[in-house]
C-alpha cells in the first residue's frame, strides 16, 4: 500500500492562487494524500474559498482556523502535528502559491526513495517561465546567506541531475516523518522567513539528515503573494531574522563575522539601494533580531 503524505499549507491572502493550487493537486498521479490548509486569520477571502474548492475536489482536505495569525512557522507546526497524528508517513511542506505538474508528488517521493533521502525538493520554475528559480540550493560562505542554485537561469538542462544539497526553501519539500521526531518543528521566533532555513540547517547539521534535489520533479512558484516582494514587511523580517540566525545556529566568531559583514552592506551598500524608509527599518531589524536572540530562548 502506498504510504500517506500530508500536505501542510499555510493560508494568508492566498486568494489569487487557490484554485490553480487545488486544480493542480487534484489531478496529481499519486493520489493517497490529504491536504491541510492552516488559516491564519486571513483578511481576504482565502478562508472561505478553500472551503468551497474543498467541497468540489476529490481529495480529503482538513481545514484548521487559527484565531490569530501568529505566523508562517507555527501555521506549519500545527499543519504538521495533524498529519502526524492522523497517521501520515511523510509531510510535503508547500505553499499554495505554487502549480504543480501532473507527477509532481509521484516523482519527489520517487527520487527521496531513490536517494536514500530525508527530505527531497523538486526543481522550481519561476511562474509562466522555464527559468528556474530554485534548483535545490546552499550557503554563501562569504555572507551566510543562502542562495537558490540557477536562479533566473533559463532551463537548459543544466540541472537534470539529482544531487544532496545543504539548502532549500520548503515552498515544497517531502519530509519523512521521523525526521520531525528527531529534529522537532519550526521556530515559532521567525514568525515567518528564515523558519525553514533553520529547521533544515538543524537537520542536515545536528541530526546528520539528508536533502536531496530531485530534478525530473517540477513545480512552477509565484513568489511572495502573500508578503509582497520587497515590502516593509518582508525587509524586517529577512534581515531581523538573519541576526537571530546567525546567533542561534552559527558557531560565534563566524555568527559575529556574519553580522558585521551584513550590516555593513546594509549601511553602504543597500543606502543606494533602498528607499530611506526601507533602509531604516532593515538597520532597526539588526538590533530587534539581537533581542530577540537575548529575550527569547531559541527553539
Amino acid at each position: 500500500m502506498s504510504r500517506k503524505i500530508g500536505v501542510v499549507t499555510v493560508l494568508y491572502n492566498s486568494e489569487s492562487v487557490l484554485e490553480e493550487f487545488f486544480e493542480t493537486l487534484n489531478k496529481q498521479t499519486y493520489k493517497n494524500f490529504i491536504l491541510y490548509v492552516v488559516d491564519n486569520l486571513s483578511p481576504d477571502g482565502s478562508l472561505e474559498l478553500s472551503k468551497k474548492l474543498a467541497r468540489s475536489h476529490q481529495f480529503k482536505t482538513v481545514i484548521i482556523e487559527n484565531d490569530a495569525n501568529d505566523g508562517v512557522a507555527k501555521g506549519n507546526n500545527i499543519g504538521i502535528q495533524r498529519a502526524l497524528e492522523d497517521g501520515c508517513d511523510l509531510v510535503l511542506l508547500s505553499n499554495n502559491d505554487i502549480a504543480l505538474e501532473d507527477d509532481s508528488i509521484d516523482k519527489l517521493l520517487i527520487g527521496l526513495d531513490k536517494n536514500n533521502a530525508d527530505m527531497a525538493v523538486p526543481k522550481i520554475y519561476i511562474y509562466g517561465t522555464r527559468k528556474i528559480w530554485a534548483a535545490g540550493g546552499g550557503f554563501i560562505k562569504k555572507s551566510g546567506l543562502t542562495l537558490h542554485f540557477g536562479q533566473e537561469q533559463e532551463d537548459k538542462g543544466q540541472f537534470n541531475i539529482d544531487q544532496k544539497v545543504d539548502y532549500a526553501p520548503t515552498c515544497f519539500m517531502l519530509i519523512k516523518k521521523e525526521v520531525f521526531a528527531e529534529v522537532g518543528l519550526m521556530d515559532e521566533n521567525y514568525f515567518v522567513y528564515y523558519d525553514d532555513t533553520d529547521f533544515v540547517y538543524r537537520a542536515l547539521n545536528e541530526y546528520s539528515k539528508t536533502l536531496w534535489y530531485v530534478s525530473n520533479s517540477e513545480i512552477y512558484h509565484n513568489e511572495s503573494t502573500s508578503t509582497g516582494k520587497m515590502s516593509d514587511f518582508s525587509i524586517k523580517f529577512l534581515w531581523r531574522n538573519l541576526v537571530y540566525f546567525a546567533l542561534k545556529n552559527y558557531k560565534p566568531l563566524y555568527a559575529v563575522y556574519v553580522l558585521i559583514y551584513n550590516f555593513i552592506y546594509i549601511l553602504i551598500i543597500l543606502f543606494f539601494r533602498y528607499p530611506t524608509k526601507q533602509w531604516k527599518i532593515a538597520l532597526n531589524a539588526y538590533k530587534e533580531g539581537l533581542n530577540l536572540y537575548i529575550n527569547n530562548k531559541p527553539i
